[in-house]
């Protein structure tokens, strides 16, 4: 039974990794527009009661990518509990400060708020200090996982193929809007371009781990949705939902 559950295993990495980039979109793109209030208080809004779960949605779940990959032990193991303690950290002050700048009414009375010196700590932890920390998280997590698909190049192949692919666009995608709407472009562009080099070097030496497709389908997803973007708005990457209103 052992012998066969270790033949299974290689063929549950692309359905890891979809399982991964489903979560990051659904935890990271729905809850924006979620407004109605749970609280008391009136304004804990459904946005923040959901972005409670993204951690523990999401971290498992990259882990248990790792794990299939067999990249944990070690100092992988040591890296993913420093970014997971971050990643949480660096969330946890996003959504609270978030909350406090969203019970002010947009316009004048938001715009008042900001003005004060408890306003304009509230915006830099909220659009400054907990996006970049969390983004770098992300970011971190990211290269962990291309490092252990860069280390076992030679991987089972099989039906799975579209399914990493599908993944890594679907994550692509997420990454260019959450780097873009965070006013992080800064670190996602660099990343990107850092993970299509890599994941291009793996797949021209003959890779066939699923990761490696991963990362370098989500790659060029983020650096083309990027530059459609930019180019859409004068050549500036605007926050989307300034755009979309969400």
């Amino acid at each position: 039974m052992a012998d066969a559950a270790d033949l299974r295993r290689p063929g549950r990495l692309p359905g890891a990794l979809l399982a991964y980039a489903v979560a990051l979109a659904a935890f990271l793109l729905i809850p924006p527009t979620l407004k109605p209030t749970v609280g008391p208080p009136t304004a804990f809004t459904l946005q923040e009661a959901v972005d409670l779960l993204t951690p523990l949605a999401v971290l498992p779940i990259a882990w248990l990518v790792l794990e299939i990959a067999g990249g944990l032990g070690g100092w992988r193991t040591v890296a993913f509990v420093a970014i997971a303690a971050v990643w949480a950290q660096a969330q946890g002050l996003h959504l609270g400060s978030n909350a406090i700048g969203d019970a002010f009414v947009a316009g004048p009375p938001r715009d008042a708020f900001y003005a004060t010196e408890a306003g304009d700590l509230d915006h830099f932890l909220d659009e400054g200090l907990s996006h970049w920390l969390w983004h770098l998280a992300w970011a971190a997590l990211s290269i962990v996982m291309l490092w252990a698909g860069a280390g076992k190049r030679a991987w089972p192949t099989g039906a799975g193929g579209w399914i990493s692919g599908a993944a890594g666009l679907i994550h692509g995608l997420t990454f260019f809007f959450v780097t873009a709407e965070g006013e992080t472009s800064a670190l996602g562009i660099p990343l990107s371009l850092v993970l299509l080099a890599w994941g291009g070097r793996e797949a021209l030496r003959g890779s066939t781990n699923p990761l490696v497709r991963f990362f370098l389908v989500s790659s060029i997803a983020t650096l083309l949705a990027d530059l459609a973007w930019a180019a859409l708005h004068g050549w500036q990457l605007v926050e989307p939902c300034s755009v979309l209103h969400c």
